[in-house]
Protein backbone atom coordinates (compact mmCIF):
# COMPACT_ATOMS: atom_id res chain seq x y z
CA UNK A 1 0.00 0.00 0.00
CA UNK A 2 1.24 3.74 -0.66
CA UNK A 3 3.36 4.74 2.43
CA UNK A 4 1.66 8.65 2.96
CA UNK A 5 -1.85 9.61 3.64
CA UNK A 6 -3.26 13.00 4.06
CA UNK A 7 -4.13 14.30 6.98
CA UNK A 8 -6.53 17.45 7.41
CA UNK A 9 -7.99 18.92 10.29
CA UNK A 10 -10.60 21.72 10.42
CA UNK A 11 -11.86 23.63 13.28
CA UNK A 12 -14.13 26.46 14.20
CA UNK A 13 -11.97 28.85 16.10
CA UNK A 14 -13.64 30.21 19.87
CA UNK A 15 -15.21 33.82 19.18
CA UNK A 16 -12.69 36.30 19.89
CA UNK A 17 -9.85 33.78 19.36
CA UNK A 18 -8.71 34.31 15.87
CA UNK A 19 -6.04 37.20 17.01
CA UNK A 20 -4.85 35.07 19.66
CA UNK A 21 -4.77 31.85 17.16
CA UNK A 22 -2.75 34.23 14.36
CA UNK A 23 -0.19 35.22 17.32
CA UNK A 24 0.76 31.73 18.35
CA UNK A 25 1.00 30.54 14.13
CA UNK A 26 3.52 32.86 13.68
CA UNK A 27 5.49 31.45 16.75
CA UNK A 28 5.31 27.55 16.04
CA UNK A 29 8.69 26.59 15.50
CA UNK A 30 8.37 23.76 12.51
CA UNK A 31 11.82 22.11 13.75
CA UNK A 32 9.73 20.37 16.06
CA UNK A 33 7.95 18.13 13.11
CA UNK A 34 11.21 17.05 12.56
CA UNK A 35 11.49 14.83 15.61
CA UNK A 36 8.39 12.75 14.25
CA UNK A 37 10.66 11.25 11.41
CA UNK A 38 7.53 10.61 9.28
CA UNK A 39 5.72 14.04 8.14
CA UNK A 40 6.96 14.66 4.62
CA UNK A 41 5.22 18.55 4.42
CA UNK A 42 3.04 19.86 7.00
CA UNK A 43 0.82 23.83 7.00
CA UNK A 44 -1.23 25.50 9.24
CA UNK A 45 -3.10 28.09 8.60
CA UNK A 46 -6.19 30.28 9.80
CA UNK A 47 -9.77 31.13 7.25
CA UNK A 48 -11.51 33.70 7.74
CA UNK A 49 -14.98 34.85 8.77
CA UNK A 50 -16.70 34.90 5.44
CA UNK A 51 -20.76 34.88 3.78
CA UNK A 52 -21.00 32.09 1.50
CA UNK A 53 -23.43 32.07 -1.86
CA UNK A 54 -26.69 31.61 0.15
CA UNK A 55 -25.97 34.54 2.30
CA UNK A 56 -24.81 32.51 5.22
CA UNK A 57 -21.75 33.14 7.54
CA UNK A 58 -18.77 30.61 7.95
CA UNK A 59 -16.83 31.35 11.03
CA UNK A 60 -13.61 31.89 10.86
CA UNK A 61 -11.55 28.47 11.47
CA UNK A 62 -8.10 26.66 11.98
CA UNK A 63 -7.06 24.53 9.28
CA UNK A 64 -4.29 21.98 9.95
CA UNK A 65 -2.49 19.83 6.88
CA UNK A 66 0.23 17.06 7.02
CA UNK A 67 1.22 14.29 4.48
CA UNK A 68 2.38 11.70 6.17
CA UNK A 69 4.00 8.02 6.32
CA UNK A 70 1.57 5.90 8.34
CA UNK A 71 -2.11 7.02 9.67
CA UNK A 72 -3.48 9.58 10.62
CA UNK A 73 -3.91 8.08 14.26
CA UNK A 74 -0.52 7.63 14.43
CA UNK A 75 0.21 11.41 13.72
CA UNK A 76 -2.10 12.54 15.98
CA UNK A 77 -0.33 10.62 18.36
CA UNK A 78 2.55 12.77 17.28
CA UNK A 79 1.80 16.03 17.12
CA UNK A 80 4.01 18.87 18.48
CA UNK A 81 2.84 20.50 21.66
CA UNK A 82 2.37 23.61 19.52
CA UNK A 83 0.26 22.34 17.56
CA UNK A 84 -1.84 21.07 20.43
CA UNK A 85 -1.86 24.39 21.52
CA UNK A 86 -2.96 26.20 18.44
CA UNK A 87 -6.15 23.98 18.45
CA UNK A 88 -6.97 24.95 22.28
CA UNK A 89 -8.31 27.80 20.42
CA UNK A 90 -10.90 26.26 19.00
CA UNK A 91 -14.67 24.95 19.90
CA UNK A 92 -14.77 21.78 22.21
CA UNK A 93 -11.21 21.11 22.01
CA UNK A 94 -10.28 19.45 25.24
CA UNK A 95 -8.58 21.90 27.99
CA UNK A 96 -7.16 19.31 29.97
CA UNK A 97 -4.33 17.09 28.26
CA UNK A 98 -6.02 13.57 27.83
CA UNK A 99 -4.69 11.77 25.11
CA UNK A 100 -7.80 9.91 24.22
CA UNK A 101 -10.57 12.81 24.49
CA UNK A 102 -7.65 15.13 21.97
CA UNK A 103 -7.73 12.18 19.74
CA UNK A 104 -11.54 11.44 19.27
CA UNK A 105 -11.67 15.31 19.17
CA UNK A 106 -9.09 15.26 15.93
CA UNK A 107 -10.36 12.24 14.32
CA UNK A 108 -13.87 14.19 15.04
CA UNK A 109 -12.76 17.35 12.85
CA UNK A 110 -10.87 15.45 10.39
CA UNK A 111 -11.68 15.68 6.64
CA UNK A 112 -10.90 13.43 3.80
CA UNK A 113 -9.98 15.02 0.15
CA UNK A 114 -11.34 14.50 -2.33
CA UNK A 115 -8.20 13.83 -5.27
CA UNK A 116 -4.59 13.06 -3.46
CA UNK A 117 -1.54 13.36 -5.28
CA UNK A 118 1.94 11.90 -4.23
CA UNK A 119 5.19 12.38 -6.03
CA UNK A 120 5.84 8.87 -5.34
CA UNK A 121 3.38 7.14 -2.87
CA UNK A 122 6.29 4.08 -1.81
CA UNK A 123 8.60 6.53 -0.92
CA UNK A 124 8.78 7.43 3.19
CA UNK A 125 10.85 10.39 4.64
CA UNK A 126 13.17 8.12 5.95
CA UNK A 127 14.05 6.62 2.46
CA UNK A 128 14.06 10.16 0.88
CA UNK A 129 16.65 11.42 3.22
CA UNK A 130 19.41 8.37 3.42
CA UNK A 131 19.16 8.34 -0.74
CA UNK A 132 20.18 11.78 -0.19
CA UNK A 133 22.88 10.98 2.10
CA UNK A 134 24.09 7.99 -0.28
CA UNK A 135 24.24 10.32 -3.12
CA UNK A 136 26.63 12.52 -1.12
CA UNK A 137 28.69 9.79 0.27
CA UNK A 138 29.09 8.84 -3.31
CA UNK A 139 30.47 11.44 -4.49
CA UNK A 140 32.86 11.80 -1.65
CA UNK A 141 34.30 7.95 -2.50
CA UNK A 142 34.23 9.41 -6.47
CA UNK A 143 36.74 12.35 -5.69
CA UNK A 144 38.99 9.82 -3.47
CA UNK A 145 39.43 7.18 -6.67
CA UNK A 146 42.91 7.38 -7.92
CA UNK A 147 44.30 7.15 -11.06
CA UNK A 148 44.37 3.63 -11.39
CA UNK A 149 40.81 2.87 -9.78
CA UNK A 150 39.58 5.57 -13.04
CA UNK A 151 40.60 2.79 -15.98
CA UNK A 152 37.24 2.11 -17.26
CA UNK A 153 33.49 2.77 -15.97
CA UNK A 154 33.29 -0.37 -15.22
CA UNK A 155 35.95 -0.48 -12.81
CA UNK A 156 35.07 2.83 -11.45
CA UNK A 157 30.94 1.38 -10.77
CA UNK A 158 32.82 -1.47 -9.40
CA UNK A 159 34.80 0.14 -6.71
CA UNK A 160 32.15 2.15 -5.69
CA UNK A 161 30.27 -0.46 -5.36
CA UNK A 162 32.51 -2.63 -2.77
CA UNK A 163 33.45 1.06 -0.93
CA UNK A 164 29.78 1.54 -0.11
CA UNK A 165 28.92 -2.22 0.35
CA UNK A 166 32.12 -2.25 3.11
CA UNK A 167 30.63 1.39 4.83
CA UNK A 168 28.00 -0.18 7.98
CA UNK A 169 26.29 3.36 7.15
CA UNK A 170 25.62 2.63 3.28
CA UNK A 171 25.50 -1.12 2.85
CA UNK A 172 21.53 -0.88 3.19
CA UNK A 173 21.75 0.81 -0.24
CA UNK A 174 23.54 -2.48 -1.23
CA UNK A 175 19.46 -3.92 -0.33
CA UNK A 176 16.19 -3.88 -2.29
CA UNK A 177 14.19 -1.02 -0.90
CA UNK A 178 10.73 -1.23 0.43
CA UNK A 179 7.92 -1.09 -1.82
CA UNK A 180 4.27 -2.05 -1.77
CA UNK A 181 4.89 -5.03 -3.45
CA UNK A 182 3.81 -7.24 -6.14
CA UNK A 183 0.37 -7.78 -5.07
CA UNK A 184 -0.79 -4.03 -4.74
CA UNK A 185 1.16 -3.99 -8.45
CA UNK A 186 -1.59 -6.40 -9.32
CA UNK A 187 -4.14 -5.11 -7.60
CA UNK A 188 -3.76 -1.39 -8.81
CA UNK A 189 -3.37 -2.74 -12.74
CA UNK A 190 -6.61 -4.86 -12.71
CA UNK A 191 -8.75 -2.31 -10.79
CA UNK A 192 -7.55 0.21 -13.42
CA UNK A 193 -8.77 -2.76 -16.57
CA UNK A 194 -12.08 -3.52 -14.21
CA UNK A 195 -13.10 0.61 -14.36
CA UNK A 196 -12.08 0.88 -17.82
CA UNK A 197 -14.21 -2.36 -18.82
CA UNK A 198 -17.51 -0.96 -16.55
CA UNK A 199 -16.60 2.51 -18.41
CA UNK A 200 -17.14 0.89 -21.27
CA UNK A 201 -20.15 -1.52 -20.88
CA UNK A 202 -22.19 1.39 -19.58
CA UNK A 203 -21.10 4.13 -21.65
CA UNK A 204 -24.13 3.15 -24.12
CA UNK A 205 -26.41 3.35 -21.38
CA UNK A 206 -25.31 6.74 -19.69
CA UNK A 207 -23.70 8.34 -22.81
CA UNK A 208 -27.59 10.24 -23.78
CA UNK A 209 -27.69 11.00 -20.20
CA UNK A 210 -23.58 12.82 -20.36
CA UNK A 211 -24.62 14.62 -23.41
CA UNK A 212 -27.29 16.29 -21.72
CA UNK A 213 -25.56 16.70 -18.81
CA UNK A 214 -23.22 18.76 -20.68
CA UNK A 215 -25.43 20.73 -22.36
CA UNK A 216 -26.79 22.10 -19.12
CA UNK A 217 -23.43 22.39 -17.44
CA UNK A 218 -22.80 24.83 -21.27
CA UNK A 219 -25.93 27.10 -20.37
CA UNK A 220 -24.70 27.48 -16.97
CA UNK A 221 -21.72 28.19 -18.48
CA UNK A 222 -23.01 31.10 -20.29
CA UNK A 223 -24.91 32.38 -16.92
CA UNK A 224 -21.30 33.01 -15.09
CA UNK A 225 -19.72 35.99 -14.20
CA UNK A 226 -15.87 35.42 -14.06
CA UNK A 227 -14.02 37.94 -11.24
CA UNK A 228 -12.25 40.98 -12.98
CA UNK A 229 -10.12 43.79 -11.78
CA UNK A 230 -6.80 44.36 -9.93
CA UNK A 231 -5.50 41.78 -7.06
CA UNK A 232 -5.13 43.66 -4.01
CA UNK A 233 -1.88 44.44 -3.39
CA UNK A 234 -1.65 43.60 0.11
CA UNK A 235 -2.94 40.46 -0.13
CA UNK A 236 -0.26 39.44 -2.56
CA UNK A 237 2.53 40.88 -0.45
CA UNK A 238 0.63 38.43 2.84
CA UNK A 239 1.05 35.77 0.70
CA UNK A 240 4.71 35.91 -0.89
CA UNK A 241 5.94 36.70 2.81
CA UNK A 242 5.79 32.63 3.63
CA UNK A 243 7.13 31.83 -0.23
CA UNK A 244 10.51 31.31 -1.37
CA UNK A 245 12.41 30.36 1.91
CA UNK A 246 13.62 27.28 0.42
CA UNK A 247 13.63 25.16 -2.73
CA UNK A 248 10.12 24.16 -2.02
CA UNK A 249 6.95 26.40 -1.62
CA UNK A 250 3.22 25.85 -0.19
CA UNK A 251 0.53 27.20 -2.54
CA UNK A 252 -2.44 26.97 -0.33
CA UNK A 253 -5.96 28.23 -2.54
CA UNK A 254 -9.92 28.30 -1.38
CA UNK A 255 -12.91 29.56 -2.98
CA UNK A 256 -16.69 28.80 -3.12
CA UNK A 257 -18.60 25.89 -5.29
CA UNK A 258 -21.04 27.33 -7.22
CA UNK A 259 -24.33 27.06 -5.99
CA UNK A 260 -26.65 24.10 -7.73
CA UNK A 261 -26.62 20.70 -7.78
CA UNK A 262 -25.69 20.37 -11.41
CA UNK A 263 -22.02 22.44 -10.42
CA UNK A 264 -21.21 20.47 -7.24
CA UNK A 265 -21.75 16.72 -8.89
CA UNK A 266 -19.85 18.16 -11.83
CA UNK A 267 -16.59 19.17 -9.47
CA UNK A 268 -17.60 15.60 -7.18
CA UNK A 269 -17.01 13.57 -10.28
CA UNK A 270 -14.35 15.18 -11.70
CA UNK A 271 -12.44 14.97 -8.57
CA UNK A 272 -13.26 11.70 -8.53
CA UNK A 273 -11.81 10.42 -11.72
CA UNK A 274 -8.56 12.58 -11.00
CA UNK A 275 -8.45 10.64 -7.61
CA UNK A 276 -8.22 7.25 -9.56
CA UNK A 277 -6.21 8.77 -12.02
CA UNK A 278 -3.76 9.55 -9.25
CA UNK A 279 -4.10 6.10 -7.87
CA UNK A 280 -3.93 4.09 -10.77
CA UNK A 281 -2.07 5.94 -13.58
CA UNK A 282 -0.40 9.12 -12.19
CA UNK A 283 1.19 6.81 -9.17
CA UNK A 284 5.10 7.64 -9.67
CA UNK A 285 7.06 10.76 -10.89
CA UNK A 286 5.00 13.40 -12.65
CA UNK A 287 1.27 14.60 -12.88
CA UNK A 288 0.61 14.50 -16.19
CA UNK A 289 4.00 15.85 -17.22
CA UNK A 290 4.62 18.72 -14.22
CA UNK A 291 7.75 17.17 -12.58
CA UNK A 292 7.71 19.76 -9.67
CA UNK A 293 5.21 18.89 -7.38
CA UNK A 294 5.87 16.57 -4.15
CA UNK A 295 1.81 16.07 -3.05
CA UNK A 296 -1.04 17.91 -3.82
CA UNK A 297 -4.88 17.97 -2.58
CA UNK A 298 -8.40 18.99 -3.56
CA UNK A 299 -9.63 19.36 0.18
CA UNK A 300 -13.41 20.39 0.25
CA UNK A 301 -14.50 21.86 3.51
CA UNK A 302 -17.20 23.86 5.24
CA UNK A 303 -19.48 20.95 3.98
CA UNK A 304 -18.41 21.26 0.80
CA UNK A 305 -19.25 24.76 0.41
CA UNK A 306 -15.73 25.68 -0.06
CA UNK A 307 -12.76 23.81 -1.97
CA UNK A 308 -8.58 24.26 -0.86
CA UNK A 309 -6.25 22.94 -3.01
CA UNK A 310 -3.04 22.62 -1.84
CA UNK A 311 0.43 21.72 -2.67
CA UNK A 312 3.79 21.54 -2.51
CA UNK A 313 5.99 22.51 -5.39
CA UNK A 314 9.35 23.30 -6.52
CA UNK A 315 10.55 26.61 -8.04
CA UNK A 316 8.24 29.75 -7.81
CA UNK A 317 5.22 30.83 -7.89
CA UNK A 318 5.33 32.19 -11.70
CA UNK A 319 6.90 29.16 -13.15
CA UNK A 320 4.44 27.00 -10.79
CA UNK A 321 1.28 28.62 -12.53
CA UNK A 322 2.73 27.96 -15.64
CA UNK A 323 3.43 24.87 -16.12
CA UNK A 324 -0.47 23.72 -15.16
CA UNK A 325 -1.25 26.59 -17.76
CA UNK A 326 0.76 25.04 -20.34
CA UNK A 327 0.02 21.54 -19.66
CA UNK A 328 -3.24 20.94 -17.26
CA UNK A 329 -5.31 23.63 -18.59
CA UNK A 330 -7.97 21.06 -19.44
CA UNK A 331 -7.94 19.58 -15.81
CA UNK A 332 -7.97 22.64 -14.27
CA UNK A 333 -11.06 23.77 -15.80
CA UNK A 334 -13.25 20.57 -15.22
CA UNK A 335 -12.63 20.99 -11.54
CA UNK A 336 -11.58 24.74 -10.92
CA UNK A 337 -14.51 26.12 -13.55
CA UNK A 338 -17.40 24.80 -11.12
CA UNK A 339 -15.89 27.73 -8.44
CA UNK A 340 -17.57 30.86 -8.18
CA UNK A 341 -15.48 33.85 -10.04
CA UNK A 342 -13.26 31.04 -12.40
CA UNK A 343 -12.11 32.68 -15.54
CA UNK A 344 -15.08 31.58 -17.96
CA UNK A 345 -14.73 28.13 -19.80
CA UNK A 346 -16.04 26.57 -22.82
CA UNK A 347 -17.75 23.16 -22.44
CA UNK A 348 -15.95 22.49 -19.39
CA UNK A 349 -12.33 22.38 -21.07
CA UNK A 350 -11.74 25.03 -22.96
CA UNK A 351 -10.92 28.53 -22.15
CA UNK A 352 -10.98 29.20 -18.54
CA UNK A 353 -7.31 29.02 -17.48
CA UNK A 354 -5.90 29.28 -20.88
CA UNK A 355 -7.25 33.07 -20.24
CA UNK A 356 -3.99 33.35 -18.91
CA UNK A 357 -3.98 36.80 -17.27
CA UNK A 358 -7.24 36.42 -15.82
CA UNK A 359 -6.79 32.94 -14.29
CA UNK A 360 -3.52 33.73 -12.37
CA UNK A 361 -5.69 37.31 -11.24
CA UNK A 362 -8.54 34.07 -9.83
CA UNK A 363 -5.41 32.15 -8.52
CA UNK A 364 -3.97 35.45 -6.30
CA UNK A 365 -7.23 36.06 -5.07
CA UNK A 366 -7.92 33.05 -3.44
CA UNK A 367 -4.53 32.28 -2.15
CA UNK A 368 -4.23 31.86 1.72
CA UNK A 369 -0.77 33.31 3.59
CA UNK A 370 0.50 30.11 4.53
CA UNK A 371 2.01 30.93 7.91
CA UNK A 372 2.82 27.60 8.84
CA UNK A 373 5.09 25.24 6.45
CA UNK A 374 7.30 22.68 7.19
CA UNK A 375 9.45 20.15 4.80
CA UNK A 376 11.24 17.64 5.87
CA UNK A 377 14.16 17.96 2.98
CA UNK A 378 13.52 21.57 2.05
CA UNK A 379 17.10 21.29 -0.18
CA UNK A 380 15.23 18.41 -2.37
CA UNK A 381 13.64 18.90 -5.36
CA UNK A 382 11.18 16.70 -6.29
CA UNK A 383 13.54 15.81 -9.48
CA UNK A 384 16.89 15.28 -7.09
CA UNK A 385 14.41 12.96 -4.80
CA UNK A 386 14.10 10.51 -8.22
CA UNK A 387 17.57 11.17 -9.25
CA UNK A 388 18.60 9.67 -5.39
CA UNK A 389 16.58 6.83 -5.87
CA UNK A 390 18.21 6.08 -9.70
CA UNK A 391 21.67 6.61 -8.22
CA UNK A 392 20.58 3.91 -5.66
CA UNK A 393 18.37 1.52 -8.07
CA UNK A 394 21.68 1.01 -10.11
CA UNK A 395 24.21 0.85 -7.96
CA UNK A 396 22.65 -2.12 -6.12
CA UNK A 397 22.67 -3.92 -9.69
CA UNK A 398 25.95 -2.91 -10.39
CA UNK A 399 25.25 -0.82 -13.26
CA UNK A 400 27.34 1.41 -14.38
CA UNK A 401 24.75 3.42 -15.88
CA UNK A 402 23.99 4.89 -12.58
CA UNK A 403 26.94 7.38 -12.94
CA UNK A 404 25.50 9.54 -15.53
CA UNK A 405 22.73 10.54 -12.73
CA UNK A 406 26.17 11.77 -10.90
Amino acid sequence: MPAQVAVCVQAELVADREEAARDQLAQIRVDDFDAIGTVHFARAFVLEPVIDTEGHPIPPSIVYMADVDGSADEHFRALPTEIHALFENCRGYPGTPGVAARLLWLHEHSLRPAAYYRHTADRPVEQIKREAYLREQVEVVLDELTAAQRTSVDAVAHTVYRAVKRRPDLSWAIRRPSSPGLTYGVLRISTLVAIVLGLLLVLPLVGPFLVAWVLVVRVLELRDTPESGAVDIGHIDAVRRYEDHGVQNPFTGIGFVKPGIVRRLTMRGALLGLDLAFRLVMYRDNLSGVQTIHFARWQPVDGGRRLIFASSYDGNLESYMDDFISRLAWGINLVFSNGVGFPRTRWLFFGGAKDEIAYKHYLRRHLVPTVVFYSAYPTLAATHIDRNADVRRALRAQDPRWLEAM
